[in-house]
């Protein structure tokens, strides 16, 4: 039972991924955007996840913007001519805001498998911890 869901939910994030892929949703693996993070230009980190999501453990230099889905692009301080990577817990969420980004002329991708994806990547993060 235990092997099934596992498979079940392998299936599930290659297929969520894959259909991303499919309307047109760049996607940054964990491993691409550590190398990314060591070049010119530096990508900006746009983390979609809830404010205590953040505070527990993120990308150092990610910028929190929870909101980042009803907020117009241009009033959240990106620079549009600098690489967007959009971050959320397991890659769910991102993928809506890296859409919307894309199609107001921002080259905007999704970090593949959110900050799981990151964690499991072995990429570096800062922690904190939150009080609501």
């Amino acid at each position: 039972m235990l092997k099934a869901l596992l498979v079940f939910f392998v299936l599930f994030f290659v297929a969520w991924d894959l259909a991303w892929m499919a309307a047109g949703v760049d996607q940054t693996p964990p491993w691409r955007l550590r190398d990314m993070l060591g070049a010119s230009p530096r990508p900006q980190l746009l983390d979609v996840r809830t404010r205590g999501e953040f505070a527990l453990f993120h990308i150092p230099g990610a910028i929190s913007r929870p909101d980042a889905l009803s907020a117009d692009p241009a009033s959240l301080g990106l620079d549009p001519s600098r690489p967007v990577v959009v971050v959320c817990m397991t890659g769910h969420r991102s993928p809506f805001v890296a859409k919307m980004f894309a199609a107001k002329g921002f080259a905007a991708s999704n970090l593949t498998w959110g900050m799981l994806g990151w964690v499991l990547a072995g990429g570096a993060f800062t922690s904190g911890s939150w009080t609501p």
